[in-house]
């Protein structure tokens, strides 16, 4: 039987530059603090990845973990999530103009999780009274 277990170290590895990254949880519920702290450590050491999407569906910080991790200038260019309130480095970023950010809602964000596990193109329901489309990214793609 093959193990199916990698290191932080060898996750960090698989991230390629211009990839999306998906985080799930709040606050730090549920967060993969060792991988994201070792793919900073990978862009910090070498430049790699960098130009990422992220995409998260709830505020997964404490100020200093989580997805605070990717706010470096290039390491993402594209910042897709429904809260920031406790990164305060991503706020000063989208303040500045330094990486392109969209907030959805939370609910929007999971109804899209949902449609990429199921490999599908996803459609975001209408939030207020903007109808919202987006693509799914595929797992792996």
């Amino acid at each position: 039987m093959s193990n199916k277990f990698i290191s932080a170290h060898q996750a960090a590895q698989r991230v390629a530059s211009g990839d999306t990254v998906c985080t799930v949880g709040m606050t730090l519920i549920g967060a993969a603090e060792s991988i994201l702290g070792a793919i900073e450590a990978r862009f910090l050491s070498g430049g790699e990845p960098r130009d990422l999407t992220l995409l998260h569906a709830a505020g997964q910080s404490d100020r200093q973990r989580g997805i605070q991790h990717f706010a470096h200038p290039g390491m993402v260019t594209r910042l897709i999530g429904s809260h920031w309130g406790l990164a305060p480095r991503w706020m000063a970023m989208i303040n500045n103009n330094e990486v392109e950010a969209w907030c959805l809602p939370q609910g929007q964000i999971v109804h899209l999780y949902s449609a990429m596990a199921a490999g599908l193109t996803g459609r975001l329901p209408p939030s207020g009274s903007v109808p919202l489309s987006i693509r799914a990214w595929k797992a792996g793609g």
